[in-house]
């Protein structure tokens, strides 16, 4: 059985772990110092989100970080930054849960609308939001990084 809830710090180690585990699936290098940056921005409420995990029995399994960001067009807009399932966990409704619990957290926080992206290459991720209601709104992410 699956319990979702929001992290605490005690949680933290885990969610980091989780956090660099989802980055290095991606192709990404992780890099701890902006992993540790953005969990604790959040479990701070420096910046207004939501740190959720997911444990089976006593073993945290699954992470999902979203941040708030308002915005005059969309309205109150939740943006997934990170979200991931040990792979050992997968298939047991674990990010189903997740996903659920994001979606009433949203709900509490009186959100118009929840954004996340996804790889055109993860192909079981794109099913999986599609499966959840989820929709490409055609549009094109532009990013440059600074650093």
């Amino acid at each position: 059985m699956v319990l979702v809830d929001r992290a605490n710090p005690t949680d933290r180690l885990d969610v980091e772990r989780l956090i660099a585990a989802y980055h290095a699936s991606e192709g990404a290098k992780p890099k701890p110092e902006r992993i540790s940056w953005a969990v604790d921005q959040v479990l701070r409420n420096r910046f207004p989100g939501v740190v959720l995990i997911g444990r089976e029995k006593k073993a945290v399994v699954g992470v999902a970080l979203a941040v708030y960001s308002p915005s005059a067009e969309l309205g109150r807009v939740l943006v997934v930054n990170d979200f991931f399932v040990d792979p050992a966990a997968r298939r047991k409704g674990v990010g189903r849960a997740l996903a659920q619990k994001l979606l009433e957290e949203a709900k509490a926080m009186r959100v118009d609308r929840i954004d996340l992206e996804v790889l055109p290459t993860n192909t079981v991720a794109s099913a999986f939001w599609k499966a959840l209601g989820f929709r490409t709104q055609g549009r094109i992410i532009y990013s440059r990084d600074l650093l």
